[in-house]
């Protein structure tokens, strides 16, 4: 375990019951020699006896149970995930508490990035608005976790929506009645009211604290999760009676990379000088590093500055195409506090992650490099910019794989869909990957068939209306009609959303019927019949499971799958790596195919 546990743990007891309190669990826990708490707070590997000791101790001091201490720490692990800067990350699931946890499964399938071999609970949520309450149904390999799931939803609905929550407990589905008796499934209905003032603000629960670290949100999970490992060894209050042992083992520090491609006159690159911020915190408690990327990805406004973020490469891992402008609807389907440059930033760290998963090498994730243009086209040179933007589909050329940033408004901009005919024109489908995780939810779903049913080159904008003739004329060599070509965008997007869904439709029946099924339904409205049958041979659940149990991948038979699976077994465990390379071979085996053909006609 890491000693990222034992820093919320003290914050936790330093705001409830203070330094006096604090200084007998050390003493507790047999922490009494000089630099015991410091080498207890390093946020490097400790050893379980140590950690059992200091929440045994705790439980001691505080006279607390172990219902009352999962429910306690449950609450205390959003105050802290909100006072560390995380608070748009947990708001990025959804603008109201029955939202977020309708989208709950979503932040879930990002953490299984940073926590590759991890079993993540499942949580399913069914919102009924006449009533406006939810039924909420929890499954997890672990057993007696109830209370810590309770404090989390009660704190999320008092920090960020302003609600006081209410659970009444209500017997679990009839096919998980077993794993409900064992204490592994628990179902509620959930209501809520209103908090006067609205929601609670974190400056109250600052006062008096001790300064907080920086953790990001997956360092903060690893946090709980090393919590639940304790709890499923057994009896932990027993355990805690072992003499610490504390180690002090070195960590290695990986940084984030905005990076790019160049030819000998153009260039692209990495942060550099944003790690060297890495330590610095705001007011506000959110690392300036954060604060960095908000204001470069914010607005398109090009400056010296961002060019000096890069620097010169002939190849490149990714190139990011995006709109620099949220869709118009952005806070009503979003909510007010999500920022749009937030977003971005954190969708990247996703891709990278996805791109050192898939050599297995999840700690090089920050060495992957993006050409993102504000960066790799210099700002203060005007005719050399001018230069580089004609260069546009060279730089793709020399970028392994695309990633768009896609929202629901990308193919209404011109100079996206242009983009999109240069990738099309110069990239495999298999090499495209829409990058869209923390956009699209059940609110902003619909508003993506929308856009790609009716997409039509007539109706895109251009923010500057005399660039439409020279970006068509630039389609126009390419494709020959623009009724072909928007046949083409229609028929990639359809099959690129549906790879993106299925990652998260694996989890559980209701996400494969939300978020998966209708593509192929769109597939065959549009008239895509073979495109539509592909897309139906996809079996997310059975891969999921697959990647439980370690099953094969054949390339001769396809994608072997295991037999006999519990549904509890499928939905919680996975290794992220594994289950990406099953639907990524179905994908480059079934679906790739079928779009180059329609490309090449």
């Amino acid at each position: 375990m890491y000693g990222h546990i034992h820093i919320i743990l003290k914050d936790l007891v330093m705001g409830v019951a203070g330094a006096e309190a604090w200084a007998s669990i050390l003493k507790e826990a047999g922490l009494t020699n000089e630099g015991d708490e410091g080498r207890a707070l390093d946020t490097v590997v400790q050893s379980d006896e140590l950690t059992f000791s200091l929440v045994g101790a705790t439980c001691t001091v505080l006279g607390l149970e172990l219902d009352k201490a999962l429910y306690t720490f449950g609450r205390h692990f959003v105050t802290f995930a909100l006072r560390s800067g995380n608070a748009l990350l947990l708001k990025s699931q959804g603008a109201t508490l029955h939202a977020f946890l309708a989208n709950i499964n979503n932040l879930h399938a990002h953490l299984e990035r940073d926590h590759p071999n991890a079993r993540f609970p499942f949580i399913e949520s069914k919102y009924d608005p006449d009533q406006d309450v939810a039924e909420v149904t929890y499954l997890s390999v672990r057993s007696g976790l109830k209370p810590l799931v309770t404090g989390v939803i009660e704190e999320v609905g008092l920090r960020l929506y302003g609600v006081n929550v209410h659970f009444e407990e209500v017997p679990v589905p009839e096919d998980l009645t077993e794993a409900g008796a064992a204490g592994h499934a628990a179902s509620w209905r959930i209501s809520w009211r209103p908090r006067p003032g609205g929601p609670e603000p974190l400056e109250k629960l600052a006062a008096g604290a001790p300064q907080l670290p920086k953790m990001s949100f997956p360092v903060l999970h690893s946090a709980i999760v090393d919590m639940m490992r304790m709890i499923r060894s057994g009896n932990f209050l027993d355990a805690c009676q072992c003499k610490p042992e504390a180690q002090k083992v070195p960590t290695e520090v990986t940084e984030v990379a905005i990076a790019g491609d160049s030819d000998e006159e153009l260039s692209m690159g990495r942060s550099d000088s944003i790690r060297k911020a890495n330590e610095v915190q705001n007011r506000n408690g959110m690392p300036l590093e954060h604060i960095l990327m908000r204001v470069f990805w914010q607005d398109s406004a090009g400056r010296a500055e961002d060019y000096d973020l890069s620097q010169d490469a002939r190849r490149v891992d990714v190139f990011v195409s995006h709109s620099w402008s949220p869709p118009e609807n952005w806070k009503i389907v979003m909510g007010e506090d999500l920022r749009y440059a937030d977003v971005k930033s954190t969708t990247l760290a996703v891709m990278a992650k996805d791109i050192a998963l898939s050599s297995n090498q999840l700690n090089t994730w920050g060495e992957v490099t993006f050409w993102v243009d504000k960066a790799c086209i210099p700002q203060d040179d005007l005719m050399l910019k001018e230069s580089c933007i004609s260069l546009i589909e060279k730089f793709i050329h020399r970028a392994q794989r695309v990633c768009v940033l896609f929202t629901w408004s990308y193919l209404e901009r011109l100079w996206c869909v242009f983009e999109w005919a240069c990738v099309l024109t110069d990239k495999d489908p298999n090499n495209i990957w829409l990058m869209n995780e923390m956009f699209v939810t059940d609110q902003s779903f619909p508003l993506y068939l929308e856009c790609i049913r009716h997409f039509s080159l007539k109706r895109t904008k251009c923010f500057v209306e005399s660039d439409r003739d020279i970006l068509t004329a630039k389609i126009d060599e390419c494709y020959t009609s623009h009724e072909d070509f928007e046949h083409l965008v229609r028929a990639t997007a359809i099959a690129l959303m549906a790879r993106s869904m299925a990652y998260r439709a694996g989890r559980s029946r209701r996400l494969h019927q939300v978020f998966y099924e209708p593509w192929l339904a769109l597939a065959t409205e549009l008239g895509f019949t073979e495109l539509a049958a592909a897309l139906g041979s996809c079996k997310p659940s059975e891969w999921r499971a697959a990647a439980v149990c370690g099953a094969p991948l054949s390339k001769e038979e396809g994608v072997a799958l295991p037999t006999l699976l519990s549904r509890q077994r499928s939905l919680l465990s996975v290794q992220a790596g594994a289950y990406h390379d099953y639907i990524n071979a179905w994908f480059d085996m079934t679906v790739t195919p079928h779009l180059i053909r329609m490309r090449d006609l």
